[in-house]
């Protein structure tokens, strides 16, 4: 028995290929993030599974699937993909949890420090003959105020907490073990806001979420304070914030994820000197590959031999069953 199943990701490990080929899984490659919903229509119409990135599954899209019995996410956010529809056409949807928990706190905490301490421009300043010296900040001496305090978040308070730093956190589920553990304090999103020095995003994204820090949020925060984004670019609201750092109204701001790649250079937070840009690269590391990889794949492969998966974010309300090619 062989299956059909498409991969959409560049970075796939050798060690995902060896499971999915494992069991007769014929991968084939297709670059359906920048694709129209037509042209995923017609991608997948025979496939049988999909190692998937961030593109977006419709109700339409899974209705063109007809063989379609499991989405495999490579990573952990599912806002792209229509849960509920995915269900109603028997196609279980599932997520590596926990697989970039470390990478992207240790990013985070990397952008935190050039931040505070300017390395990206005392780095461009010395590539350009320039040598000074400029006066920082020790993240040990602040207050940080993590909004979404799930794998991730916890995972950069633990980071936080061995600088030094105060943690204070917004979550609408407070693990009140975890802040006992970790001396954190869980607030209102206002009262965090208006006490943190870095604010730093890691809540999941969906319709409560979006747009969680606008420009009534911004303009609570200190005029010294610092932004973090690594989590989803429909949390802040981007105008909000490209008026905000030109107006002062916080110190700077670091954001690695954006709605639109690649990012347009004529983009206006792009020009702002007080914004650290990186290309959504805080997942990327070789060790978060192979473990997205390795688990998307297992999920695939318990899927295609009939179990349930490990790690699923729906509940198909109907079987779907596929004939071999």
């Amino acid at each position: 028995m062989s299956y059909d199943v498409i991969n959409t990701q560049p970075h796939l490990c050798k060690e995902a290929m060896t499971i999915l080929e494992s069991i007769g899984c014929k991968l084939r490659a297709a670059n359906l993030e920048a694709a129209s919903e037509d042209e995923i229509c017609q991608e997948i119409a025979a496939a049988d599974a999909i190692m998937a990135g961030g593109e977006c599954y419709t109700s339409k899209v899974f209705t063109a699937a007809k063989r379609l019995k499991i989405i495999a996410r490579h990573g952990v956010g599912f806002d792209q993909i229509d849960l509920e529809a995915g269900a109603a056409h028997g196609v279980w949807v599932t997520n590596t949890p926990g697989a970039t928990n470390k990478a992207v706190a240790e990013f985070t905490i990397g952008l935190m420090l050039s931040l505070l301490r300017h390395i990206h421009k005392l780095s461009a300043d010395m590539k350009n003959g320039k040598f000074v010296r400029t006066q920082g900040e020790e993240l040990g001496s602040l207050t940080v105020g993590v909004i979404g305090a799930g794998g991730i978040g916890k995972e950069v308070i633990r980071l936080l907490r061995a600088f030094g730093a105060q943690a204070i956190a917004y979550d609408i589920h407070p693990d009140q073990k975890f802040a006992d553990q970790w001396q954190v304090d869980y607030l209102p999103l206002d009262e965090l806001l208006q006490q943190a020095d870095m604010v730093s995003v890691h809540c999941a994204l969906d319709e409560s979420t979006q747009g969680l820090v606008g420009a009534s949020q911004l303009k609570q925060m200190k005029p010294s304070a610092y932004l973090v984004n690594t989590a989803r670019p429909q949390i802040v609201d981007m105008a909000a914030l490209t008026e905000c750092l030109i107006e002062g109204g916080i110190a700077g701001a670091a954001i690695d994820v954006w709605e639109t790649i690649p990012i347009s250079t004529e983009d206006p937070l792009l020009k702002l000197d007080n914004l650290l840009a990186t290309s959504w690269s805080a997942f990327y590391t070789g060790q978060a590959v192979n473990t997205m990889g390795r688990t998307a794949a297992e999920e695939i492969v318990r899927v295609l031999q009939g179990a349930p998966p490990l790690h699923p974010v729906n509940s198909p309300i109907k079987s779907h069953t596929t004939s071999a090619n």
